[in-house]
């Protein structure tokens, strides 16, 4: 079996290692749709990693982190989370004890670490939880059971260690939330889950990040299995379109866009069994995400140069219209280097220069560093750049 305890402490080995691969990285790759399920197709029951045609609905087969006979550690629910800042993509699943932990997964052969255990007071918390990654605070977000009666929480998870910090209980008892999604461009939180004490049909709600309080946006409109009771949820970063998997018959199931408007799902593509069964995860892979949508807001794109760089990096961008701007740029861990603009910029193009230091003018570490550039409020661009001494 492919999954493998982290030989010493994970906060020393994921920085270092982030940086070694990014110095000898591939070409940047289009954003794919991903996505993480069991029940069916070529993993026999197991669980599988596939890529989506979200067009035709229609999957392709990766691999499976698991050998025939082993069951060590599953991921087959609405847990599954991709960073574009570390290029790390993340699930969630349990071990044969029924305790819940943070995966790195391998997109190439659908490898995995355990980077940890989630929620010792309640080892099964997240068994069938959803994650999602939000790209404007950099935070990792999960649904899973604090261990009170019939109901779930949201939580926050620490990507290296994968321990998980309740911020609120969702809703009354009897509702369950678990497929989780957030939207890259606004930052909003969705989830799909269902009410126990109602009609059960499964429905589309809002969460909350700051207390974990959640507002139902509608029904799914879906009668047949699980509908979307536990499958997880992507946002497309570059047209805000949101996908789901979800039931057409009681054991089969396919694509689905869903309004975020009215939760109202519909069908990508023809019917068809697709290989992850009724609980699968989606998520938007690839480093691209960092600019996807910005040019519909931005007259030119957010761009650093020369990249990699030794010295000074001049950003450049153009504003379709004057407005409050800041540019700021973080390290690996959201810490802030450096506020290269905070104040009104008339429109058309701009450059700002960074000289390499941070707020007390000491030559950052050679490392990747992230810009994050808002007009009146809003991110209209995103730009990495690698820092080489």
């Amino acid at each position: 079996m492919r999954v493998h305890e982290l030989p010493f402490p994970a906060a020393r080995l994921v920085p270092s290692l982030l940086v070694a691969l990014v110095l000898h990285a591939a070409p940047i790759q289009a954003v794919t749709l991903y996505a993480v399920g069991g029940n069916a197709g070529p993993s026999g029951g197991q669980t599988g990693l596939y890529t989506v045609n979200a067009g035709t609905g229609s999957m392709t087969w990766i691999g499976s982190p698991h050998t025939v006979a082993s069951y060590d550690n599953t991921i087959y629910n609405g847990g599954l989370a991709y960073d574009p800042y570390t290029d790390h993509l993340y699930a969630l699943g349990c071990d044969s004890s029924v305790a819940s932990a943070l995966f790195l997964l391998n997109r190439t052969d659908a490898s995995m670490v355990r980077l940890g255990y989630c929620y010792a007071s309640h080892p099964g918390a997240f068994c069938s939880g959803g994650i999602a990654f939000d790209l404007l605070s950099r935070r990792l977000f999960a649904l899973g059971d604090p261990g009170l009666w019939q109901g779930t929480g949201l939580f926050e998870i620490n990507p290296v260690t994968g321990a998980a910090t309740l911020i609120g209980q969702n809703l009354p008892n009897g509702t369950y939330l678990a497929g989780l999604g957030a939207d890259p461009q606004t930052g909003v939180l969705y989830a799909n889950g269902f009410s126990i004490f109602s009609s059960g049909e499964s429905g589309l709600y809002v969460v909350d990040k700051g207390t974990g309080a959640a507002t139902l946006v509608g029904l799914h409109g879906l009668s047949l299995g699980r509908q979307m009771r536990y499958s997880g949820l992507a946002v497309n970063p570059a047209t805000g379109t949101m996908y789901s998997f979800g039931s057409f018959s009681a054991s089969q199931n396919n694509l689905y866009t869903v309004s975020k408007s009215t939760g109202l799902a519909t069908s990508v593509g023809p019917q068809s069994p697709n290989g992850v069964g009724v609980d699968g995860a989606l998520v938007h892979v690839g480093t691209d995400i960092l600019s996807a949508g910005a040019a519909t807001q931005a007259l030119a794109p957010l761009r650093a140069s020369p990249n990699p760089a030794r010295e000074l990096v001049s950003f450049t961008f153009g504003l379709q219209q004057a407005g409050e701007v800041s540019l700021n740029l973080f390290d690996l861990s959201g810490r802030l280097v450096a506020a290269l603009e905070q104040g009104r910029l008339e429109s058309g193009p701009h450059s700002l220069s960074w000289s390499g230091t941070d707020p007390g003018r000491n030559r950052v570490a050679t490392g990747l560093y992230f810009a994050t550039l808002r007009a009146d409020g809003v991110v209209i661009g995103r730009a990495s750049v690698l820092v080489v001494r």
